[in-house]
């Protein structure tokens, strides 16, 4: 008897779970949130379709600083940018790291190809090294006023982020959903800025879409 009595209360608990792809459809899944609003999304969830679990698994990309993660019913995969800590797991429990999510997909090898390229990598063939030189060199002709309209453009993405330059000594990134360590993400904006863009010599300030300050970073 108490064994049917447990058994109907686990399919009464699983019964109310929702699935990943209703979470999906419910728009609670969202470009720039954080692992931590991730995992809420899933708190209600099955276990399987809940990436923040052991069970799971993950890719980080330190070169690029993105993350792949995925539940252990691997029916989306989650692609985390601005990632310097990891999710790693335990035995029951998993740290999330850091990071902002970037895109989901049905599939690990979507995912892996919505990378993005780390510039002015050295390929192994000579044609391929002298187009990478030819980039490089067109990329430090360019003017200052040139690239920092590529940075903005960088953050141009409608109802989720915007960016501009206010003055010359400050560069301002809005985001729809700030993450909560948003010094953390005005830093990772500054290594791109610096690394990919050649740029450096002003404050990066992270606001939210109503002005309200979340984070800054000077990028000298």
């Amino acid at each position: 008897m108490k064994k049917l009595l447990a058994i109907v209360v686990l399919g009464l608990l699983l019964s109310g779970c929702a699935t990943t792809e209703s979470i999906v459809s419910s728009g609670k899944i969202k470009k720039n949130i954080s692992k931590s609003q991730l995992q809420d999304a899933f708190i209600v969830s099955y276990p399987g379709d809940d990436p923040f679990i052991p069970s799971g698994g993950s890719e980080f990309y330190s070169d690029i600083d993105t993350e792949i993660i995925w539940g252990e019913n691997t029916k989306k995969y989650y692609v985390f940018r601005y990632v310097s800590e990891p999710v790693s797991c335990g035995i029951l429990l998993c740290k999330l790291g850091n990071g902002t999510l970037e895109s989901w997909h049905d599939t690990l090898v979507e995912a892996r190809a919505s990378l993005p390229k780390k510039e002015n990598t050295k390929a192994n063939d000579s044609s391929s090294q002298t187009s990478s030189n030819q980039s490089s060199t067109s990329s430090s002709n360019n003017s200052e006023a040139e690239r920092r309209k590529a940075l903005v453009k960088r953050w141009y993405d409608p109802g989720y982020t915007e960016a501009g330059f206010p003055q010359k000594e400050s560069f301002w990134i809005f985001l729809k959903s700030p993450p909560p360590n948003a010094d953390l993400y005005a830093e990772l904006a500054c290594r791109i800025a610096k690394s990919e863009y050649n740029l450096r010599g002003f404050t990066i300030t992270v606001w939210d879409f109503n002005k309200k300050k979340y984070g800054k970073a000077r990028c000298y």
